[in-house]
């Protein structure tokens, strides 16, 4: 019998992974065994040579270090020792080491002590007379490493193995540097394996990979910086870790078998390996296909983001989706399978069966409902866009979007030598004003992002830069930077530009430009400056977030529809669709150019200084003197004072509203726990947002340190609240405190703490569990937020534990619940559309508990139990009354 097929979705749940646990011997540091054999003297016992100075010597000596501790590194002292080396008849490579090794600090020597100045002027006499150098024998150098190991200055050792040229005879330091593997000195191994040049000499379990488990991996680039070899080696060995069933698994397994300690073993999950494999192929640039492993895990993460772009955010265009997913599954089976399951996860199942009948995809893998759906396809398919299903009453009206005021024949596509021309002349000629924008495909994980397309829009006209087919015109790029980047006299619009510059320069050699130079001009900066002064109004009102879709609003009326954003912009032809979304990226920069500079003149505000200043990088004041600016430093901190509450009475926990800084997060999920309707800013989110939030929603506003200093002026006294306390405890009662605001048992856990809201269903068992078997349960709906990693790409990391909330359990009776006919049990939805979680509900939860609480906004479940009189009885102990 096929394990996937049976009853409800055909496909079964991920059995939980369980990590095996550390064995007791590895967690105690006992390790005695070893691969190598016990060695003698030769590598490690005493040194050979006498380190004691004889009389004259001693003398001497004494004489060096009284001048040197009145006169240090001067020329009295410097020809004292020079002259004592011409005048030495024996050995000076041994007399210098016993001259370092009589000094007093010689053990933790500093840069500008004693012992480097004895070496670093025997380097130069020896360099003035090289035929000394017949002196330094494999025994002397033998012995010159033991004493450097001897002493705790990693640069002084350094420097006398670069002066004794103890890289020229790497294989006799082969037993010793064995000797400290045998003693798991795996660091002190590595460093001398790095010094002396031998890591062909040693195998990647001999000190490199012990190293990578005990998180050790300051070493790891200077080791394998000069061995192509090795780098392909140690990420073939990561990558097969991440093939295993765990890192942990792999980490006991090694470590057993090699007899390592010290492992970290809270590293060990596949997130840090996956990190430290994407780092090592970006920093050599070694190729892809050494790491499968990873790819795989990218792809699956990949193929999660972009069903999460398109269900719940519904930022895709129906061929965007298309091809980007073709990119993401590949010729992978396991992935094909994956995206029919969840796709019909999400409830489109007319979907899934294209992509079953598309990737040839046999019967026995799909899932109920895609057999139920192609067995019955004159029924409707389930709806699957959330703008359908997220009002049930009233249907709302389409998104209106700014449109492209240019003709489809003003759009030009630059890809050969002569339309490249015809931009640069007569394209350019009399533009006064260009608006610039990038594309490239969206890349995930360690691949580097390939400049795709440049557009470039004046006011009449917009050009398309098919960058890898003009990369291959001669010389061409060095037009572009003499007629467009480098004149003056055209000034040049972005948004964003630093992201749009570093991709540029990446993709493109040969451009000299720099954004610091005057005729740049970021649309960005200027708002961020323009939020600092509230007198300049944008037509259209303010929207949250700093994304150019909001600034066109704010300016235009309408967003960007950004539905082709992820697209594959390095596949030809284009898309009409796409050369519209391109040319309107660029040609709606010089639209809010327009808009900004009206509305800052009828503001009387000082738009074309304004510009000069960021253009120029002066908008910052020249740094002053240190003591003057120390003055003016304390002047600017001067606190101002808290202004009386105005709220006099008592006020219950459900009649006031607030917001909370980013740097009161948790405050403010305290607060949604005893029933205020709080609203949390983001990290990326700028303070004036509190600002715009308390206008808009007659918030009061709690801040922090001297970020009260800059709110508390723009709302009326007393709307403003600076907490004083780093103690979470007491910061909530500070807030109840001020604004008098009672909170009962009522109140407590009335508000969802994930997104504030305050309407709950009401959900009996039998329908959670007619949910969790005949509708696909949720916890395979939405993909988890931790299989996104910023920047870099996405990972799909099943075995790694993010800081994802435990289960919530309550005990109250919800604000303003519904019955639980307001849910769509087929979809797993709330009546807003919300898919409900059921991720984190343990089956004995489902079987035990009556009565749950879904929050109609988010989908979070909630349930009775004894975390209620917890909560009440501890953390808010003294603050419910």
């Amino acid at each position: 019998m096929n394990p996937r097929r049976g009853r409800g979705r055909g496909y079964y749940q991920k059995p939980m992974k369980v990590e095996p646990e550390i064995p007791q011997n590895l967690t105690d540091g006992k390790m005695s065994t070893s691969k190598y054999k016990e060695h003698g003297k030769e590598c490690c016992g005493e040194i050979k040579m006498n380190l004691d100075l004889n009389y004259q010597d001693q003398v001497f000596f004494d004489r060096l270090k009284s001048l040197w501790k009145m006169l240090k590194k001067s020329q009295p002292v410097i020809d004292l020792l020079t002259n004592y080396y011409l005048q030495y008849q024996s050995n000076p490579y041994e007399q210098t080491l016993r001259l370092m090794y009589a000094c007093q600090d010689f053990h933790s020597a500093k840069a500008k002590s004693l012992p480097f100045f004895i070496i670093e002027q025997f380097a130069s006499f020896i360099d003035q007379h090289p035929v000394l150098r017949c002196h330094l024998i494999d025994s002397m150098k033998l012995d010159a490493y033991k004493l450097m190991i001897k002493q705790n200055t990693p640069s002084l050792t350094k420097l006398v193995a670069e002066i004794y040229e103890m890289s020229s005879s790497g294989e006799i330091f082969l037993d010793l540097v064995k000797c400290m593997i045998r003693n798991k000195q795996y660091k002190e191994a590595c460093q001398s394996i790095i010094l002396l040049g031998i890591q062909e000499r040693f195998s990647l379990e001999d000190c490199l990979i012990p190293l990578i488990y005990q998180d050790k991996l300051f070493l790891l680039d200077d080791y394998l910086t000069p061995c192509p070899r090795l780098q392909e080696e140690v990420v073939v060995y990561l990558d097969n870790i991440l093939g295993m069933p765990s890192v942990r698994h792999a980490a006991i397994e090694f470590a057993s078998n090699h007899n390592v300690s010290e492992v970290k073993w809270e590293k060990m999950h596949s997130k840090p390996f996956k990190k430290l494999i994407t780092r090592l192929m970006k920093k050599f640039n070694l190729p892809s296909h050494l790491t499968p492993n990873l790819n795989k895990r990218r792809n699956a993460g990949t193929l999660h983001f972009l069903l999460h772009k398109r269900y719940i955010e519904e930022g895709f265009s129906d061929e965007s989706w298309k091809e980007m997913i073709q990119e993401a599954v590949g010729d992978d089976f396991d992935l094909q399978k994956e995206l029919v399951v969840q796709v019909a996860c999400y409830g489109d199942v007319a979907e899934a069966l294209k992509w079953a009948h598309f990737y040839h995809i046999d019967r026995e893998y799909w899932p109920y409902g895609v057999r139920l759906y192609a067995d019955d396809r004159w029924t409707e398919p389930t709806v699957t866009s959330q703008e359908e299903t997220e009002y049930w009453d009233e249907p709302q009206p389409p998104l209106e979007y700014h449109k492209l005021a240019l003709s489809i024949e003003d759009i030009h596509f630059v890809d050969n030598a002569k339309s490249f021309q015809e931009f640069l002349d007569p394209g350019l000629k009399d533009v006064d004003i260009v608006g610039i924008d990038c594309e490239w495909k969206p890349s995930f994980g360690g691949q580097k992002s390939e400049l795709a397309l440049m557009q470039i829009s004046s006011r009449n006209k917009v050009f398309i830069l098919d960058v890898p087919a003009l990369s291959l015109i001669a010389h061409a790029w060095h037009q572009l930077d003499k007629a467009l980047f480098n004149k003056c006299d055209i000034l040049k619009l972005g948004f964003g530009f630093i992201s749009d510059v570093s991709v540029i320069k990446g993709s493109i050699s040969g451009l000299s430009f720099s954004t610091n130079q005057i005729g740049f001009l970021d649309l960005l900066s200027l708002w961020r400056l323009l939020e600092k002064h509230p007198h300049v109004v944008f037509p259209h009102g303010q929207t949250s977030g700093l994304s150019l879709s909001n600034l066109v609003q704010q300016c235009l009326g309408a967003p960007l529809d950004k539905s082709e954003q992820f697209s594959n912009w390095d596949k030809r032809p284009l898309r009409t669709s796409q050369l519209v979304y391109a040319a309107l990226d660029a040609y709606c920069l010089i639209e809010i150019y327009d808009v900004i500079k009206h509305c800052c003149e009828d503001a009387a505000f000082p738009f074309e200084e304004v510009c000069y200043n960021l253009m120029t990088n002066e908008n910052f004041p020249k740094k002053k003197n240190k003591k003057p600016a120390k003055k003016d430093e304390q002047k600017s901190q001067v606190d101002i004072p808290q202004p009386e509450s105005h709220v006099t009475e008592e006020i219950p926990a459900d009649r006031i509203k607030l917001v909370c800084d980013t740097m009161l997060q948790g405050l403010g999920k305290k607060l949604r726990r005893c029933g205020v309707d709080t609203a949390i800013l983001e990290n990326d989110r700028d303070h004036m947002e509190c600002v715009r939030i308390a206008l808009n929603e007659q918030r009061y506003i709690l801040t922090k340190g001297t970020v009260f200093n800059k709110l508390v002026g723009y709302v009326v006294p007393g709307y403003c609240y600076k907490v004083i306390s780093d103690d979470i405890d007491v910061q909530i009662k500070e807030v109840l405190a001020y604004y008098h605001i009672k909170v009962t048992k009522d109140h407590v856990f009335s508000r969802c703490q994930f997104c504030n809201g305050d309407s709950f269903v009401k959900v009996c068992s039998s329908t959670m569990k007619m949910m969790a078997s005949r509708n696909a349960p949720p916890r395979y709906l939405t993909p988890p937020l931790y299989s996104m990693e910023v920047a870099t790409g996405f990972s799909s990391d099943e075995d790694f534990n993010d800081e994802e909330p435990g289960p919530p359990i309550v005990t109250c009776l919800k604000k303003d619940a519904f019955p639980d006919e307001k849910i769509d049990v087929g979809l797993c939805q709330t009546r807003m559309g919300a898919h409900i979680q059921m991720a984190h509900i343990p089956e004995d939860i489902l079987n035990n508990v009556d009565m749950f609480h879904i929050c109609e906004e988010c989908g979070k479940v909630y349930w009775d139990g004894s975390h209620f009189g917890r909560v009440v009885h501890g953390a808010l102990h003294g603050i419910v009354q």
